[in-house]
Protein backbone atom coordinates (compact mmCIF):
# COMPACT_ATOMS: atom_id res chain seq x y z
CA UNK A 1 0.00 0.00 0.00
CA UNK A 2 1.21 3.31 -1.63
CA UNK A 3 0.88 6.95 0.08
CA UNK A 4 -1.62 7.23 2.45
CA UNK A 5 -5.23 6.22 2.65
CA UNK A 6 -8.12 7.26 4.51
CA UNK A 7 -8.76 6.43 8.00
CA UNK A 8 -12.22 5.07 6.90
CA UNK A 9 -11.66 1.83 6.01
CA UNK A 10 -14.93 0.93 3.77
CA UNK A 11 -15.25 -2.89 4.88
CA UNK A 12 -18.57 -4.68 3.27
CA UNK A 13 -21.22 -4.74 5.94
CA UNK A 14 -21.33 -2.38 8.85
CA UNK A 15 -21.97 -4.00 12.16
CA UNK A 16 -25.49 -3.81 13.55
CA UNK A 17 -26.68 -4.28 17.41
CA UNK A 18 -26.01 -7.24 19.35
CA UNK A 19 -22.74 -8.84 19.91
CA UNK A 20 -19.82 -9.53 17.74
CA UNK A 21 -17.95 -12.16 17.00
CA UNK A 22 -14.28 -13.00 15.35
CA UNK A 23 -12.34 -16.19 15.25
CA UNK A 24 -9.09 -15.20 14.27
CA UNK A 25 -7.18 -18.58 12.49
CA UNK A 26 -3.63 -17.46 12.79
CA UNK A 27 -0.53 -19.50 12.22
CA UNK A 28 0.08 -20.54 15.10
CA UNK A 29 -3.32 -20.16 17.34
CA UNK A 30 -6.95 -19.74 16.94
CA UNK A 31 -8.91 -17.17 18.83
CA UNK A 32 -12.45 -16.65 19.10
CA UNK A 33 -13.40 -13.08 20.82
CA UNK A 34 -17.03 -12.31 21.16
CA UNK A 35 -17.47 -8.21 21.91
CA UNK A 36 -20.74 -6.83 23.89
CA UNK A 37 -21.62 -4.61 21.18
CA UNK A 38 -20.38 -2.67 18.07
CA UNK A 39 -18.62 0.40 19.87
CA UNK A 40 -15.48 2.33 19.54
CA UNK A 41 -14.66 0.90 22.88
CA UNK A 42 -14.92 -2.90 22.19
CA UNK A 43 -15.38 -4.71 25.29
CA UNK A 44 -14.68 -8.29 24.87
CA UNK A 45 -17.10 -10.96 27.05
CA UNK A 46 -15.50 -14.13 25.94
CA UNK A 47 -12.05 -14.76 24.43
CA UNK A 48 -10.45 -18.46 23.88
CA UNK A 49 -7.65 -19.11 22.56
CA UNK A 50 -6.19 -22.83 21.15
CA UNK A 51 -2.84 -23.45 19.93
CA UNK A 52 -3.15 -25.57 16.58
CA UNK A 53 0.25 -24.47 14.98
CA UNK A 54 -1.10 -24.63 11.37
CA UNK A 55 2.06 -23.13 9.52
CA UNK A 56 4.48 -25.72 11.55
CA UNK A 57 6.56 -27.17 8.74
CA UNK A 58 4.72 -24.92 5.95
CA UNK A 59 8.05 -23.78 4.36
CA UNK A 60 9.49 -27.25 4.01
CA UNK A 61 5.91 -28.82 2.66
CA UNK A 62 4.01 -26.11 1.40
CA UNK A 63 1.45 -27.23 2.97
CA UNK A 64 -0.63 -26.89 6.71
CA UNK A 65 0.09 -28.88 9.45
CA UNK A 66 -2.13 -31.92 8.89
CA UNK A 67 -2.54 -32.20 12.78
CA UNK A 68 -2.88 -28.62 13.44
CA UNK A 69 -6.11 -28.64 10.84
CA UNK A 70 -7.85 -31.34 11.90
CA UNK A 71 -7.84 -29.75 15.88
CA UNK A 72 -8.46 -26.61 13.72
CA UNK A 73 -11.99 -27.50 12.20
CA UNK A 74 -12.83 -29.07 15.48
CA UNK A 75 -12.49 -25.96 17.34
CA UNK A 76 -13.85 -23.85 15.32
CA UNK A 77 -16.88 -25.89 14.95
CA UNK A 78 -16.83 -25.64 19.07
CA UNK A 79 -15.98 -21.90 18.58
CA UNK A 80 -19.42 -21.56 16.22
CA UNK A 81 -21.55 -22.96 18.63
CA UNK A 82 -20.26 -21.25 21.72
CA UNK A 83 -20.97 -17.76 19.40
CA UNK A 84 -24.50 -19.04 18.57
CA UNK A 85 -25.41 -19.62 22.58
CA UNK A 86 -23.88 -16.43 23.06
CA UNK A 87 -26.82 -14.65 20.56
CA UNK A 88 -23.67 -13.31 18.83
CA UNK A 89 -25.12 -11.32 15.48
CA UNK A 90 -22.19 -11.01 13.33
CA UNK A 91 -19.25 -13.89 13.32
CA UNK A 92 -16.99 -13.41 10.76
CA UNK A 93 -13.58 -16.14 10.42
CA UNK A 94 -10.19 -14.22 9.28
CA UNK A 95 -7.25 -16.56 8.34
CA UNK A 96 -4.21 -14.90 7.81
CA UNK A 97 -0.25 -15.64 6.28
CA UNK A 98 -0.74 -19.82 6.61
CA UNK A 99 -3.79 -20.11 5.40
CA UNK A 100 -3.21 -17.74 2.18
CA UNK A 101 -0.01 -19.04 1.99
CA UNK A 102 -0.28 -23.06 2.03
CA UNK A 103 -0.83 -24.98 -1.04
CA UNK A 104 -4.06 -26.50 0.60
CA UNK A 105 -5.53 -23.45 1.88
CA UNK A 106 -7.75 -22.90 -0.36
CA UNK A 107 -9.68 -26.29 0.02
CA UNK A 108 -9.25 -25.75 3.89
CA UNK A 109 -11.37 -22.08 3.42
CA UNK A 110 -13.78 -24.40 1.09
CA UNK A 111 -13.95 -26.96 4.42
CA UNK A 112 -15.28 -24.06 6.08
CA UNK A 113 -17.83 -22.64 3.67
CA UNK A 114 -19.95 -25.63 4.69
CA UNK A 115 -20.08 -24.36 8.16
CA UNK A 116 -23.72 -22.52 9.09
CA UNK A 117 -23.40 -18.92 10.43
CA UNK A 118 -19.98 -17.48 9.41
CA UNK A 119 -18.22 -14.93 7.43
CA UNK A 120 -15.28 -16.77 6.13
CA UNK A 121 -12.45 -14.92 4.53
CA UNK A 122 -8.43 -15.16 3.43
CA UNK A 123 -6.69 -11.99 4.71
CA UNK A 124 -4.25 -10.93 2.32
CA UNK A 125 -0.99 -9.72 3.40
CA UNK A 126 -1.76 -6.11 2.57
CA UNK A 127 -5.29 -6.34 4.45
CA UNK A 128 -3.41 -7.95 7.52
CA UNK A 129 -1.05 -5.09 7.53
CA UNK A 130 -3.74 -2.73 7.34
CA UNK A 131 -6.43 -4.21 9.35
CA UNK A 132 -3.47 -4.59 12.47
CA UNK A 133 -2.99 -0.57 11.99
CA UNK A 134 -6.44 0.16 12.07
CA UNK A 135 -6.38 -1.79 15.58
CA UNK A 136 -3.73 0.24 17.01
CA UNK A 137 -5.67 3.49 15.78
CA UNK A 138 -8.75 1.81 17.77
CA UNK A 139 -6.77 1.57 20.92
CA UNK A 140 -4.18 4.42 20.36
CA UNK A 141 -6.21 7.63 18.68
CA UNK A 142 -2.99 9.67 18.88
CA UNK A 143 -0.85 6.65 17.43
CA UNK A 144 2.21 7.97 14.85
CA UNK A 145 4.86 6.18 13.97
CA UNK A 146 5.13 2.64 12.88
CA UNK A 147 2.94 -0.45 13.42
CA UNK A 148 4.82 -3.98 13.99
CA UNK A 149 2.26 -7.12 14.00
CA UNK A 150 4.34 -10.03 14.61
CA UNK A 151 2.74 -13.54 14.38
CA UNK A 152 3.50 -17.17 13.93
CA UNK A 153 3.26 -16.50 9.69
CA UNK A 154 4.03 -13.26 9.23
CA UNK A 155 5.45 -9.77 9.77
CA UNK A 156 3.18 -6.60 9.11
CA UNK A 157 4.31 -3.11 9.33
CA UNK A 158 2.49 -0.03 8.32
CA UNK A 159 2.84 3.78 8.93
CA UNK A 160 0.19 5.60 10.80
CA UNK A 161 -0.02 9.10 12.10
CA UNK A 162 -2.95 11.53 12.30
CA UNK A 163 -5.80 9.04 11.63
CA UNK A 164 -4.51 7.73 8.67
CA UNK A 165 -2.19 4.93 7.34
CA UNK A 166 0.67 5.27 4.89
CA UNK A 167 2.84 2.58 3.61
CA UNK A 168 2.99 -0.93 4.53
CA UNK A 169 4.70 -4.31 3.82
CA UNK A 170 4.08 -8.20 5.35
CA UNK A 171 6.77 -10.22 5.44
CA UNK A 172 7.01 -14.01 5.80
CA UNK A 173 8.91 -13.69 8.84
CA UNK A 174 7.18 -15.11 11.46
CA UNK A 175 8.76 -17.01 14.24
CA UNK A 176 6.82 -20.07 14.32
CA UNK A 177 7.42 -20.45 10.29
CA UNK A 178 10.94 -19.77 10.44
CA UNK A 179 11.64 -22.25 13.74
CA UNK A 180 10.09 -25.23 11.62
CA UNK A 181 11.30 -24.35 8.12
CA UNK A 182 14.40 -26.24 8.41
CA UNK A 183 15.64 -23.54 5.21
CA UNK A 184 18.72 -21.50 5.90
CA UNK A 185 19.72 -19.54 8.80
CA UNK A 186 16.01 -17.72 10.19
CA UNK A 187 18.44 -14.78 12.26
CA UNK A 188 19.64 -14.27 8.52
CA UNK A 189 16.40 -14.05 6.90
CA UNK A 190 14.99 -11.70 9.54
CA UNK A 191 17.75 -9.29 9.11
CA UNK A 192 17.82 -9.32 5.21
CA UNK A 193 13.85 -8.97 4.99
CA UNK A 194 13.61 -6.05 7.50
CA UNK A 195 16.46 -4.58 5.73
CA UNK A 196 15.02 -4.33 2.23
CA UNK A 197 12.16 -2.48 3.34
CA UNK A 198 13.44 0.70 1.87
CA UNK A 199 10.51 2.76 3.17
CA UNK A 200 10.83 1.98 6.55
CA UNK A 201 14.15 4.91 7.14
CA UNK A 202 11.51 7.73 6.40
CA UNK A 203 9.68 7.13 9.55
CA UNK A 204 12.42 7.82 12.00
CA UNK A 205 12.20 9.59 15.61
CA UNK A 206 8.37 8.64 16.29
CA UNK A 207 7.19 5.44 18.39
CA UNK A 208 6.70 1.88 17.37
CA UNK A 209 3.68 -0.07 18.03
CA UNK A 210 4.22 -3.25 18.77
CA UNK A 211 1.55 -5.91 18.29
CA UNK A 212 1.37 -9.73 18.78
CA UNK A 213 1.58 -12.32 21.25
CA UNK A 214 5.77 -12.51 21.42
CA UNK A 215 6.22 -8.80 21.62
CA UNK A 216 3.59 -8.81 24.70
CA UNK A 217 5.44 -11.62 25.93
CA UNK A 218 8.45 -9.93 25.73
CA UNK A 219 6.82 -6.76 27.32
CA UNK A 220 5.86 -9.18 30.53
CA UNK A 221 9.14 -9.94 30.77
CA UNK A 222 10.77 -6.34 30.90
CA UNK A 223 7.53 -4.94 33.31
CA UNK A 224 9.05 -8.11 35.43
CA UNK A 225 12.93 -7.09 35.19
CA UNK A 226 11.60 -3.71 35.76
CA UNK A 227 9.19 -4.39 38.74
CA UNK A 228 6.54 -2.61 37.01
CA UNK A 229 3.70 -2.06 39.13
CA UNK A 230 1.06 -2.38 36.94
CA UNK A 231 0.35 -5.41 34.56
CA UNK A 232 -1.50 -4.19 31.93
CA UNK A 233 0.34 -4.56 28.18
CA UNK A 234 -2.07 -2.13 26.51
CA UNK A 235 -0.06 1.59 26.00
CA UNK A 236 2.88 0.11 28.14
CA UNK A 237 5.45 2.15 26.89
CA UNK A 238 9.22 1.94 27.20
CA UNK A 239 11.92 3.88 25.92
CA UNK A 240 13.66 2.99 22.69
CA UNK A 241 17.30 2.39 23.26
CA UNK A 242 16.38 0.19 26.86
CA UNK A 243 14.02 -1.81 24.60
CA UNK A 244 16.52 -2.25 22.01
CA UNK A 245 19.08 -3.26 24.79
CA UNK A 246 17.38 -5.82 26.28
CA UNK A 247 16.06 -7.34 22.76
CA UNK A 248 19.70 -8.00 22.09
CA UNK A 249 20.08 -9.74 25.62
CA UNK A 250 17.09 -11.82 24.78
CA UNK A 251 17.86 -12.69 21.22
CA UNK A 252 21.12 -14.50 22.05
CA UNK A 253 19.70 -16.45 25.28
CA UNK A 254 19.17 -20.47 25.34
CA UNK A 255 16.06 -22.12 26.28
CA UNK A 256 17.65 -22.95 28.98
CA UNK A 257 18.38 -19.58 30.12
CA UNK A 258 15.16 -18.36 29.12
CA UNK A 259 13.68 -20.66 31.11
CA UNK A 260 14.96 -19.06 34.51
CA UNK A 261 14.14 -15.85 33.77
CA UNK A 262 10.51 -15.09 35.45
CA UNK A 263 7.87 -13.47 33.41
CA UNK A 264 8.73 -15.65 30.60
CA UNK A 265 5.87 -17.57 29.53
CA UNK A 266 7.26 -21.47 28.42
CA UNK A 267 5.29 -21.52 25.19
CA UNK A 268 7.17 -18.64 23.97
CA UNK A 269 10.84 -20.06 24.58
CA UNK A 270 11.63 -21.56 21.25
CA UNK A 271 10.31 -18.23 19.48
CA UNK A 272 10.74 -15.66 21.87
CA UNK A 273 14.88 -14.98 20.71
CA UNK A 274 13.92 -14.81 16.97
CA UNK A 275 11.16 -12.33 18.21
CA UNK A 276 14.26 -10.11 20.00
CA UNK A 277 15.75 -10.44 16.77
CA UNK A 278 13.44 -8.59 14.82
CA UNK A 279 12.86 -6.17 17.54
CA UNK A 280 16.43 -4.92 18.05
CA UNK A 281 16.57 -4.97 14.22
CA UNK A 282 13.67 -2.69 13.36
CA UNK A 283 14.42 -0.11 16.33
CA UNK A 284 18.22 0.01 14.72
CA UNK A 285 16.30 0.88 11.32
CA UNK A 286 13.63 3.23 12.75
CA UNK A 287 15.79 4.87 16.09
CA UNK A 288 11.85 5.70 17.55
CA UNK A 289 11.80 7.65 20.71
CA UNK A 290 9.38 4.88 22.63
CA UNK A 291 7.85 1.06 21.93
CA UNK A 292 4.46 1.04 22.50
CA UNK A 293 2.86 -2.19 23.16
CA UNK A 294 -0.84 -2.75 21.63
CA UNK A 295 -3.29 -5.47 22.82
CA UNK A 296 -5.36 -4.21 20.00
CA UNK A 297 -4.36 -5.67 16.35
CA UNK A 298 -5.62 -7.27 13.73
CA UNK A 299 -8.91 -8.48 15.49
CA UNK A 300 -10.00 -4.91 16.36
CA UNK A 301 -8.87 -3.29 13.32
CA UNK A 302 -11.28 -5.37 11.56
CA UNK A 303 -13.93 -4.50 13.70
CA UNK A 304 -13.10 -1.24 13.47
CA UNK A 305 -13.53 -1.08 9.74
CA UNK A 306 -17.10 -1.96 10.47
CA UNK A 307 -18.12 0.75 12.68
CA UNK A 308 -19.83 3.75 11.22
CA UNK A 309 -18.58 6.71 11.01
CA UNK A 310 -19.95 8.65 14.04
CA UNK A 311 -18.81 6.01 15.74
CA UNK A 312 -15.72 5.74 15.11
CA UNK A 313 -14.96 9.61 15.63
CA UNK A 314 -15.87 8.69 19.26
CA UNK A 315 -13.05 8.99 21.54
CA UNK A 316 -12.59 5.20 22.77
CA UNK A 317 -12.06 6.49 26.46
CA UNK A 318 -15.25 8.53 26.24
CA UNK A 319 -17.17 6.10 24.60
CA UNK A 320 -16.48 3.08 27.38
CA UNK A 321 -17.39 5.78 30.44
CA UNK A 322 -20.70 6.70 28.81
CA UNK A 323 -21.53 2.76 28.33
CA UNK A 324 -20.51 1.73 31.38
CA UNK A 325 -20.53 4.63 33.63
CA UNK A 326 -24.36 4.82 32.89
CA UNK A 327 -24.60 1.12 34.99
CA UNK A 328 -22.83 2.69 37.67
CA UNK A 329 -25.16 5.85 38.48
CA UNK A 330 -27.46 5.74 41.08
CA UNK A 331 -29.26 9.30 40.83
CA UNK A 332 -30.28 11.38 37.66
CA UNK A 333 -27.53 13.92 37.57
CA UNK A 334 -26.18 14.18 34.50
CA UNK A 335 -22.31 13.86 33.60
CA UNK A 336 -22.46 16.64 31.45
CA UNK A 337 -23.79 19.06 34.15
CA UNK A 338 -21.20 18.15 36.55
CA UNK A 339 -18.79 18.51 33.78
CA UNK A 340 -19.96 22.16 32.78
CA UNK A 341 -20.26 23.33 36.87
CA UNK A 342 -16.58 22.02 36.98
CA UNK A 343 -15.33 23.75 33.91
CA UNK A 344 -14.67 27.70 34.98
CA UNK A 345 -12.19 25.93 38.06
CA UNK A 346 -10.61 24.30 34.84
CA UNK A 347 -10.02 26.91 33.07
CA UNK A 348 -6.62 26.15 30.10
CA UNK A 349 -7.00 22.70 30.79
CA UNK A 350 -4.79 20.52 28.18
CA UNK A 351 -6.87 18.70 26.01
CA UNK A 352 -5.38 15.09 27.26
CA UNK A 353 -7.13 16.63 30.69
CA UNK A 354 -10.42 17.70 29.30
CA UNK A 355 -10.74 14.33 28.28
CA UNK A 356 -9.69 12.55 31.29
CA UNK A 357 -12.58 15.08 33.31
CA UNK A 358 -15.00 14.47 30.93
CA UNK A 359 -14.81 10.65 31.75
CA UNK A 360 -14.10 10.95 34.86
CA UNK A 361 -18.08 12.63 35.61
CA UNK A 362 -19.12 10.13 33.76
CA UNK A 363 -17.34 7.73 36.26
CA UNK A 364 -18.08 9.31 39.28
CA UNK A 365 -20.40 6.97 40.83
CA UNK A 366 -18.76 4.82 40.48
CA UNK A 367 -18.25 2.80 44.22
CA UNK A 368 -21.60 4.16 45.19
CA UNK A 369 -22.91 0.66 46.38
CA UNK A 370 -19.56 -0.56 48.00
CA UNK A 371 -19.20 -0.03 52.02
CA UNK A 372 -18.45 3.84 53.18
CA UNK A 373 -14.88 2.53 54.30
CA UNK A 374 -13.82 1.12 51.23
CA UNK A 375 -15.06 3.46 48.37
CA UNK A 376 -12.04 5.01 47.67
CA UNK A 377 -10.23 2.42 47.59
CA UNK A 378 -12.45 0.64 45.31
CA UNK A 379 -12.96 2.68 43.16
CA UNK A 380 -9.31 3.89 42.80
CA UNK A 381 -8.70 0.12 42.33
CA UNK A 382 -11.34 -0.23 39.30
CA UNK A 383 -10.62 2.61 37.48
CA UNK A 384 -7.01 1.52 37.59
CA UNK A 385 -7.69 -1.49 36.26
CA UNK A 386 -10.42 -0.38 33.47
CA UNK A 387 -10.96 -2.54 29.84
CA UNK A 388 -10.91 0.93 28.53
CA UNK A 389 -8.90 1.73 25.52
CA UNK A 390 -7.88 5.72 24.41
CA UNK A 391 -5.36 6.23 27.64
CA UNK A 392 -1.78 5.51 28.78
CA UNK A 393 -0.81 4.34 31.83
CA UNK A 394 -0.29 7.97 33.23
CA UNK A 395 -3.36 8.31 32.14
CA UNK A 396 -5.18 5.46 34.15
CA UNK A 397 -2.99 6.90 37.29
CA UNK A 398 -4.49 10.27 37.16
CA UNK A 399 -8.01 8.72 36.50
CA UNK A 400 -7.80 6.08 39.80
CA UNK A 401 -6.37 9.01 41.70
CA UNK A 402 -9.40 11.07 40.98
CA UNK A 403 -11.85 8.94 41.86
CA UNK A 404 -9.84 7.88 45.29
CA UNK A 405 -9.93 11.86 45.65
CA UNK A 406 -13.55 11.99 44.43
CA UNK A 407 -14.87 9.76 47.88
CA UNK A 408 -11.68 10.64 50.44
CA UNK A 409 -9.83 14.11 51.06
CA UNK A 410 -6.74 12.60 52.20
CA UNK A 411 -6.39 8.61 50.78
CA UNK A 412 -3.24 7.61 51.90
CA UNK A 413 -0.25 7.17 49.72
CA UNK A 414 0.02 3.42 50.49
CA UNK A 415 -3.60 2.91 49.29
CA UNK A 416 -2.28 4.85 45.51
CA UNK A 417 1.26 3.82 45.24
CA UNK A 418 0.68 2.86 41.64
CA UNK A 419 -0.67 5.82 40.40
CA UNK A 420 1.62 7.79 42.25
CA UNK A 421 4.51 5.52 41.28
CA UNK A 422 2.98 6.34 37.48
CA UNK A 423 1.83 9.79 37.40
CA UNK A 424 3.71 13.16 36.92
CA UNK A 425 3.60 16.04 39.56
CA UNK A 426 1.16 17.73 37.05
CA UNK A 427 -0.80 14.90 36.83
CA UNK A 428 -1.22 13.84 41.23
CA UNK A 429 -1.95 17.72 41.44
CA UNK A 430 -4.97 17.39 38.48
CA UNK A 431 -6.38 14.03 39.78
CA UNK A 432 -6.69 15.49 43.55
CA UNK A 433 -8.32 18.94 42.36
CA UNK A 434 -10.50 16.66 40.14
CA UNK A 435 -11.57 14.89 42.78
CA UNK A 436 -11.74 16.98 45.43
CA UNK A 437 -14.27 19.00 42.73
CA UNK A 438 -16.56 16.09 42.37
CA UNK A 439 -16.78 15.19 46.00
CA UNK A 440 -18.07 18.76 46.35
CA UNK A 441 -20.43 18.72 43.32
CA UNK A 442 -22.19 15.53 45.03
CA UNK A 443 -21.97 16.80 48.26
CA UNK A 444 -23.80 20.14 46.82
CA UNK A 445 -26.60 18.25 44.48
CA UNK A 446 -27.27 14.69 46.55
CA UNK A 447 -26.69 13.49 43.54
CA UNK A 448 -30.05 14.96 41.82
CA UNK A 449 -30.33 16.90 38.97
CA UNK A 450 -30.98 21.12 38.40
CA UNK A 451 -29.12 22.09 41.92
CA UNK A 452 -26.00 22.38 40.76
CA UNK A 453 -26.66 25.17 38.48
CA UNK A 454 -28.20 27.36 41.69
CA UNK A 455 -24.62 27.59 42.62
CA UNK A 456 -21.63 28.38 40.84
CA UNK A 457 -18.10 27.16 41.50
CA UNK A 458 -15.21 30.10 40.44
CA UNK A 459 -11.91 30.54 40.07
CA UNK A 460 -9.76 34.02 40.28
CA UNK A 461 -5.66 34.92 41.40
CA UNK A 462 -6.46 34.04 45.02
CA UNK A 463 -9.86 32.78 45.31
CA UNK A 464 -11.64 29.40 45.05
CA UNK A 465 -15.65 31.34 45.09
CA UNK A 466 -18.32 29.25 45.58
CA UNK A 467 -21.27 31.48 44.76
CA UNK A 468 -24.63 30.57 46.68
CA UNK A 469 -28.08 32.40 46.64
CA UNK A 470 -28.28 34.80 49.96
CA UNK A 471 -30.77 32.05 51.24
CA UNK A 472 -28.59 29.60 50.86
CA UNK A 473 -25.63 30.55 52.29
CA UNK A 474 -26.57 29.71 56.36
CA UNK A 475 -27.74 26.30 55.58
CA UNK A 476 -24.64 25.11 53.34
CA UNK A 477 -23.49 23.13 56.97
CA UNK A 478 -20.09 22.17 57.80
CA UNK A 479 -19.67 19.41 55.36
CA UNK A 480 -19.88 21.77 52.11
CA UNK A 481 -16.89 24.09 54.19
CA UNK A 482 -14.36 21.68 54.69
CA UNK A 483 -15.61 19.95 50.93
CA UNK A 484 -14.72 23.45 49.70
CA UNK A 485 -11.56 24.15 51.84
CA UNK A 486 -10.35 20.90 50.35
CA UNK A 487 -11.33 21.86 46.59
CA UNK A 488 -9.11 25.50 47.52
CA UNK A 489 -6.21 24.09 49.13
CA UNK A 490 -5.64 21.79 46.46
CA UNK A 491 -5.49 24.48 44.25
CA UNK A 492 -3.50 26.32 46.34
CA UNK A 493 -6.42 29.31 46.88
CA UNK A 494 -7.95 30.78 50.00
CA UNK A 495 -11.55 29.48 50.19
CA UNK A 496 -14.70 31.88 50.04
CA UNK A 497 -18.47 31.46 49.90
CA UNK A 498 -19.80 34.77 47.72
CA UNK A 499 -23.68 35.35 48.51
CA UNK A 500 -25.42 37.03 45.67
Amino acid sequence: MDGETSVVPGADGALGKGRVGIIDVGSNSIRLVVYERASRAPLPVFNEKVLCGLARGLDATGRLNPEGVEMALANIDRFTTLARNMKVTSLDLLATAAVRDAADGASFMNELSSRPGIQAHIVSGQDEARYSGYGVMCGIPDAAGVMGDLGGGSLELVALGEGRLGESSTLPIGSLRLMSSGKGDPKKTVVEAIEGVRWLREQGGRNFYAVGGAWRSFARLHMEQAGYPLHIIHHYEIPAEEARAVARLIAVQSPKSLEKMPGVSRRRIDTLPLACLALDRLLGVLKPRNVVFSAFGLREGFYYSRLGEAERNRHPLIAFAEEQGAGWRRFDLSPSEIFDWLTPAFTGESEADRLLRIAACHLSDIAWNDHPDYRAEQAYVRVLHLPSPGMSHRDRAVLAMAMAYRYKSDPKAAMIDTALHLADGKGRAYARRLGACLRLAYNLSGGAPGLLTQVQLRRTERQLRLLVPPSAKGSLGDVTARRLETVAEAFGLEPVIVAG
